[in-house]
This record gives structure tokens, sequence and C-alpha cells, in this order.
């Protein structure tokens, strides 16, 4: 039986680590903001110049909006009803399955964001010919639904649960938390344990992807034949080998993200 007269403030972080996680979350967030409307403006600037493809732009305007979603939907809420305001605070049970199940879908779709992108990129080195019959929006749009439906569940599956005192709509002191629901715990589970293994499917795919590309991009390229300009052949073969080296860091920076999610 929990004690409703109990001070569960004591049991909240000293007003110093708040002040500290406070600052840490809001560099977190505008480091975050900053950087991914960044990659937003370069990679607009760098498809009107030529250096880069519209699929490629694409790929990353969704995968910078997936990573701002993120963090604008789930940094704020846990820094105060989690960090400031534990006890104190009451979100309702609609709001919470809504915050799960947005927060959960934009997680996901950061990850298949950038499956998408390593596929779009496996077809155009490793099979060009059938990377002309893909249609990029067509594919960011099934990573977006997938990840609607992976996280679906926590719609039902999450939720306020608590004590609330007797006699009280809105407690003085706020025992209700946002949670999984117990009597919906094998269908919570069942949804993470689908999320784990896509993101170990998603993992493996990406790993072999890349691990194809570089294969591709690391052999010797077939005799110049383009003739007579020494120099020139020697320049061109200089700026290719120095291309497929950002590309091959690139993909090797690819995998290092994708293991940190």
């Amino acid at each position: 039986m929990i004690n409703v007269q109990r001070d569960w403030k004591e049991l909240e972080p000293s007003h110093e680590v708040k002040i500290f996680l406070t600052v840490l979350y809001s560099l977190i967030l505008v480091l975050g903001i900053l950087g991914n409307s960044i990659t937003i403006h370069v990679s607009q600037r760098l498809q009107r110049s030529g250096y880069l493809q519209k699929s490629v732009t694409d790929h990353m305007l969704s995968l910078a909006c997936s990573d701002l979603l993120v963090l604008l939907i789930g940094m704020p809420v846990e820094l105060y009803s989690a960090i400031w305001f534990p006890f104190s605070s009451s979100s309702g049970d609609a709001a919470c399955r809504i915050y799960s199940f947005l927060f959960e879908a934009c997680s996901y779709a950061t990850v298949l964001n950038i499956a998408s992108l390593s596929f779009e990129r496996y077809l155009a080195i490793c099979h060009p010919f059938r990377y002309k019959a893909v249609r990029t929006t067509k594919l960011l749009l099934s990573a977006w639904i997938c990840s609607a439906l992976v996280a679906l569940p926590l719609l039902v599956a999450t939720g306020t649960e608590g004590v609330i005192p007797e006699g009280r709509r809105t407690p003085v002191q706020n025992l209700t938390f946002c949670t999984n629901l117990s009597q919906h715990w094998v269908m919570y589970r069942t949804s993470i344990f689908t999320a784990f293994a896509l993101y170990l499917l998603v993992l493996g795919g990406v790993a072999f992807m890349c691990r194809a590309m570089i294969a591709v991009l690391r052999a010797p390229m077939g005799p110049n034949k383009s003739g007579a300009n020494g120099a020139g052949a020697k320049h061109e073969s200089a700026r290719l080998k120095a291309s497929r080296k950002q590309t091959i860091l690139f993909l090797e920076t690819l995998i290092l993200i994708l293991g940190s999610h």
C-alpha cells in the first residue's frame, strides 16, 4: 500500500542536479536543432548547385525531420515531467498515449530513414540498372508508415497508471505516471520485442549494404580510355579517388551512427 501522505518530492533530484540537467538538455536540444537545420539547408543548396541528387536530398531531409521531431517531442516533455515535476505534474491519459506513440514512431523513423538511404545508395552503386526503378517518395513513405505501424500498439499498451487519493480527481501530489499498463503488459512486451528485432534486422541490412558498397568503391577502376591528355586523366583519376574515399568515410560513419541509435 502506497502512503499517499508521504512527501514524495523527497525523491526528486536536488535543485542543483535539476539545473545541471536543464542546461545539458537545453544544450543538446539547441545543438540538435542547429545541426539538423544546417543539414536541411546545406542539402538543398547542394542540390540546387548540382552536387547532390534529389533522391539523396529527400532522404537527408526526411532523416533531419525525424531527428528534429524526436528532439522536440521527447526532451521538453521529459525535462518537465520526469526531472522538474515528477510528483506534482499530471499528464492526461490521452496525452500520455499520444506522446508515447509519437516519440517511438519518430525514433523508429530515424532508423528506417537511415536504412532507406543506405538501400537507395546500395542500388545506385552496386546495381545501377535497378536503381532507375526505385521511387524515393514511395521508399520514404514506406519508412514512415512502417514506423507508425510498429509504434501503434503503444496507443493501447501505455497510459497513466498509479494511485490517486480517494475523494480527489487531481491529487495534491501526483501519484499517477505515464507508463506501460499492467493489463496490457504482453502487448507492450511484444511491441518492444518487435521493434528490437526490426532494429537488429535493419542494422544487419545496413551493415551488409555498406560493406558491399565499400567493396565496390575500393575495387580498381578499368583502364582510362579518355585518350591523349594524360595530365587531365591523372587529375580526373585523383578526383575520383578522393570522391571514393569520401564516400567510403561516409558509409563507415553511417554504420557508426546507426549503431549509436
